[in-house]
């Protein structure tokens, strides 16, 4: 698996990448992980759970020098690129996470020249989509348009996030539509009859919309004086978030945790919960709330309306719609998620049954065990084309 950053840094691909990896060696696969590493006091090389985990260096990720991040991108790109050559016997499938300078080191070193299967999967959607995000590196647009020429097997985490790769005139015969996996909660959450507590875990950066909800909050405790509000998470827009909270006289009823390792406690006594983002791939915090049986409100973006349903439902501006596991909001629209948490407030049986029949949904279709069963398929495929 070759992938930019990895463990102990979390993030929605590095946090698929390890549950994937984990649940592959769980099945007898095995796997390393190949990534950069950017942190002073981790290990160049180490074993987690069975998973190998070799960081090459990368420069400006470890001295932070300002004006030599191309040149430290260049020296990690050489550094996977040469690893890949260098171990070409241990490994039979490259897969990658993200559509990234990765991804481009990978496909050329390990199609072009070692003739080895490449797999790469995508992260996010719209308006950061893995190809914008790759046209702002050195050289990005001449590493997108070798990738979309040359990439044999695309992994997309969501329909609209296939369809990116489709507009811009990938094959939709090359496409394979995988999501992200969740481990299943052992245990819903614990149900109330007032709701009190509602929790988002998130980012701290523009498309995520923590403003949105902010304001919506402030809309909400005009109405609702007992609700309070959890958000779980770090970024570089936190002081800015912070202060917002503040000009808005919402201080008291908004309790940042910051980054936590024990994200399940929050979800275990959470009345609802929210995602708010402008874009999304396919949301691993969506998928673990919803594991917990927790009704959510989600914007209509990226992967959140195949999660919560009503992918066809339009939604007028100020409103929301009742999907079948959950409600659709539109992005950037503070009194239509205003609208729809205070509906699940005030309707505790619908509240219930949203949450039940996300749980039941997640369970079916998005545990990690099944995700890794088949990627395992997909493998196996791959490889057998090649006898």
């Amino acid at each position: 698996m070759v992938i930019s950053q990895f463990h102990p840094i979390i993030g929605g691909a590095e946090k698929q990448a390890k549950l994937l990896a984990q649940a592959l060696v769980r099945r007898g696969i095995k796997v390393d992980v190949i990534t950069g590493w950017w942190k002073f006091g981790t290990p160049h090389k180490e074993t987690i759970e069975g998973v190998k985990i070799v960081r090459n260096f990368s420069c400006w990720g470890m001295f932070r020098i300002k004006g030599i991040r191309t040149i430290g991108a260049l020296i990690y790109m050489f550094a996977l690129g040469f690893y890949l050559f260098t171990h070409r016997r241990d490994y039979d499938i490259i897969h990658v996470h993200q559509v990234l300078y990765p991804a481009f080191v990978s496909v050329f070193v390990g199609k072009q020249i070692l003739r080895k299967p490449v797999l790469v999967k995508t992260a996010s959607s719209g308006k950061t989509s893995d190809l914008k995000l790759l046209g702002e590196f050195p050289l990005g647009g001449f590493q997108s348009r070798y990738l979309l020429r040359k990439m044999d097997y695309l992994v997309a985490v969501s329909k609209m996030s296939g369809r990116d790769f489709i507009e811009c005139g990938y094959p939709e015969s090359r496409i394979v539509f995988i999501p992200n996996g969740v481990e299943i909660a052992s245990k819903e959450a614990s149900q109330t009859n007032v709701v009190a507590d509602v929790v988002t875990t998130t980012r701290f950066s523009k498309e995520k919309g923590v403003d949105i909800l902010l304001k919506a909050c402030k809309i909400i405790l005009q109405k609702e004086k007992n609700i309070k509000l959890t958000i779980i998470g770090d970024g570089p827009l936190k002081s800015e978030v912070r202060k917002m909270a503040q000009s808005l006289e919402i201080s008291e009823s908004v309790k940042f945790i910051g980054l936590s390792n024990n994200v399940a406690t929050y979800l275990r006594h959470a009345d609802l919960f929210v995602l708010p983002s402008r874009t999304e791939g396919m949301p691993n915090a969506l998928l673990e709330a919803m594991s917990y049986g927790i009704a959510s409100i989600a914007t209509k973006v990226g992967g959140n309306s195949e999660l919560l349903g009503g992918e066809d439902k339009e939604i007028r501006i100020g409103e929301y719609v009742i999907a079948g596991n959950g409600l659709l909001v539109n992005p950037d629209d503070a009194v239509g998620l205003s609208e729809g948490i205070l509906y699940l407030v005030r309707h505790k049986e619908e509240r219930e049954e949203l949450g039940r029949r996300g749980r039941m949904f997640i369970k079916e279709n998005y545990s990690i065990d099944s995700i890794a069963d088949r990627y395992i398929s997909l493998y196996q495929s791959i490889l057998s084309k090649r006898s």
